[in-house]
C-alpha cells in the first residue's frame, strides 16, 4: 500500500468517523511500531480478528496479551480487517 493510498483510505476513515460510531484509532505507538484498533464509539465494542465485537476494558490492566494480540494491528492489517468487516457485515 503506497503513502498516497494510506493517506486515502485515512480520510475516508475519517469521513466515515463522523458519520457513524466506528472509527479507526491509533492506541498505542512504540518503538516506531503502530498499533491500531477499529472501534464502535457507541458501544464501546473493539472488533476482534475474528471479525466480531468484543468489549473494551476501561482500564489497561484489564487488557490481556491475548486481548491485545486479538484487537491490535498494524495499519495496513486494520485497513483489511475493516474492508473484510464491512463485506462481512452487508
Amino acid at each position: 500500500m503506497t503513502i498516497e493510498e494510506k493517506a486515502k483510505w485515512f480520510d475516508r476513515a475519517l469521513r466515515f468517523a463522523l458519520d457513524g460510531k466506528i472509527q479507526l484509532i491509533m492506541k498505542s505507538y512504540k518503538d516506531g511500531v503502530a498499533k491500531w484498533a477499529i472501534i464502535d464509539t457507541e458501544k464501546n465494542l473493539v472488533l476482534n480478528s475474528n471479525l466480531e465485537w468484543e468489549p473494551e476494558p476501561t482500564l489497561a490492566k484489564d487488557r490481556d496479551e491475548a486481548f491485545l494480540i486479538r484487537t491490535r494491528f498494524d495499519f495496513e492489517t486494520a485497513v483489511s480487517q475493516y474492508q473484510q468487516y464491512k463485506m462481512y457485515a452487508q
